[in-house]
């Protein structure tokens, strides 16, 4: 289905097609148009990364009167960064309309907010629970006339303690109101709150994509924006028979991608809703042909691109949907070939890595940027197999030039000869890179851990497992090998590979304990239980050329 099906206002299109959206998602068909066309409660279980936010925000403008001047909406969210988003999302897509919307959460001064609620007067209020309710306590924030509440991530909020505060906003709304919820995952209290305060809701479920290639190398590179395109003329230089695609998330950004990289010396072409057919149809044939090694195209102009032997997939920006990193990722590494897949991630994306991380239930490793004289020597190497290719000289063409360039170097030594031929290419092949330093791109680089923990081991006789607790629980290393260790009983010198991150975490066991740490006893830190999901195991494969 397309969004231009969708019974939704032009303006509101509009933006849609600015963005680079044609077809929706499978929770976006499911929802849309029932929450359009009918005033119901729902819930939608669905994983972040499917393109949830957009199954609820599009049907929500829909129902906004601008000429009212109370808050219409409510959007909780479980995080001030799912608030951010969130938010940033209902600005594109209202770029054409007078709706307005302001996002709140704690951790930042509330009198900026309290301010902002006054003079702005927004239809929409996204948020925390307890900025929530602390602005409804402090009389700035009025719900009573409020007619929908989503509550997004529902199992994030009972994770991090935020259901009492969600059933206590529910209870401030308006008589006639209606619910929508979505969550991953349904836990009891979240069943129990959809009984108490939902009314005979529609419910909706769509299964997250998952990694059908295990051949598949994944990596990421933190660089800021402004310096990406340098970043990637600089990675492609360096990788040898480099044949695939970079995403962009919109039509403007593939051209301007690939514009950038042909005035950098690469032979690339963009692929873009704008193009003719004749135009695809003539650039796909070169492309298949390796006429050209590098296609720029968004998620909706790859679409129909069947080439089995890419080596390479590169996301210029990490995607809005994970469902499209996955989609994206899965071009490469087919028919039992290895591929690699890098994401360019900017440091005001950092936090939805994590998120990703989590979606795919693997880490995706942290990736350093080559040095300048790596990749001098994976231009020269691609310039000499260009000479090697070139056919012999045939007798009757250019003998008489050919005559000319052997006699005038007859008297030079072989040695001399030799470097003035490498001078000779090297000024040409080598024009981008001025110094022998690692690029300063203003790489973000994380800290180093010496923890003996982090060692390499034999992933045939380790299984690794995503763990539902990170660092925004409370816990450090010790702590967290401490209560995995001693609620199993077992030496904490059995967990390898520990890798912490915000909200989740992976480890790595002997495949003797794989049955204790999914079948065992049960296990708690503070009052969140411990789970323990097998993850795929990272790529360990090691470049030879």
């Amino acid at each position: 289905m397309k969004f231009e099906e969708l019974k939704i206002n032009e303006q509101v299109l509009g933006a849609i097609r600015e963005k680079g959206f044609e077809n929706l998602f499978e929770i976006q068909e499911k929802s849309i148009p029932l929450l359009l066309e009918n005033e119901i409660d729902f819930v939608g279980q669905a994983q972040t990364g499917t393109g949830k936010t957009a199954a609820f925000v599009l049907p929500l403008l829909e129902k906004i009167g601008v000429s009212f001047n109370h808050i219409q909406g409510l959007i909780l969210a479980p995080t001030r960064e799912l608030a951010t988003q969130i938010n940033d999302e209902i600005k594109q897509f209202t770029k054409y309309t007078d709706i307005k919307s302001l996002p709140v959460y704690g951790g930042v001064p509330i009198r900026d907010q309290i301010r902002d609620l006054r003079k702005k007067k927004p239809h929409i209020v996204v948020g925390t629970p307890g900025r929530i309710l602390d602005l409804v306590s402090r009389g700035q924030l009025h719900l009573d006339k409020t007619q929908y509440a989503i509550c997004d991530e529902c199992d994030e909020m009972l994770n991090k303690g935020f259901i009492e505060d969600v059933q206590e906003i529910l209870g401030l709304l308006s008589g006639n109101r209606k619910i929508w919820m979505f969550s991953a995952t349904m836990p009891k209290p979240v069943l129990n709150m959809i009984n108490e305060y939902l009314k005979s809701p529609q419910i909706v479920s769509v299964k997250k994509a998952s990694l059908s290639s295990q051949n598949i190398e994944q990596g990421h590179f933190l660089i800021p924006r402004k310096n990406m395109i340098k970043a990637l003329c600089s990675l492609f230089d360096s990788i040898e028979n480099f044949y695939g695609i970079i995403f962009c998330k919109t039509k403007i950004e593939a051209k301007v991608v690939s514009e950038e990289l042909t005035d950098w010396g690469i032979s690339c072409s963009a692929l873009h809703g704008d193009m003719a057919q004749d135009q695809r149809t003539h650039t796909m044939s070169r492309f298949k042909k390796k006429e050209i090694s590098l296609l720029v195209c968004t998620d909706v102009a790859a679409r129909g691109i069947d080439v089995n032997d890419l080596t390479h997939v590169i996301n210029y920006g990490l995607p809005q949907d994970f469902e499209s990193y996955v989609h994206r990722i899965g071009r490469t590494g087919r028919a039992g070939q290895k591929g690699t897949a890098y994401t360019f991630v900017s440091p005001d994306e950092k936090y939805r890595l994590s998120r990703l991380e989590k979606f795919i239930k693997l880490p995706i490793e942290k990736k350093r940027l080559p040095k300048v004289n790596t990749i001098k020597q994976s231009l020269l190497k691609r310039e000499l197999v260009k000479i090697y290719d070139y056919e012999e000289l045939e007798k009757s063409k250019d003998q008489d030039l050919y005559d000319i360039f052997r006699e005038q170097t007859k008297d030079e030594d072989y040695e001399a000869l030799l470097k003035k031929m490498y001078n000779y290419i090297s000024q040409n092949i080598f024009s981008n890179y001025k110094t022998e330093e690692s690029l300063d791109l203003g790489e973000q680089r994380g800290p180093k851990t010496s923890d003996s923990r982090n060692q390499k081991v034999n992933g045939e006789d380790h299984v690794r497992f995503f763990v539902n607790l990170g660092k925004n629980d409370g816990v450090n290393i010790k702590s967290f090998l401490e209560n995995i260790a001693g609620g199993l009983s077992i030496k904490r010198k059995e967990l390898k590979n520990v890798v912490l991150k915000d909200e989740f975490s992976f480890i790595e066991v002997h495949k003797n304990y794989k049955t204790m740490f999914l079948k065992g006893k049960k296990i708690f830190f503070k009052k969140k239980q411990i789970r323990f999901e097998v993850a795929k195991a990272p790529s360990r494969r090691v470049r030879t050329h």
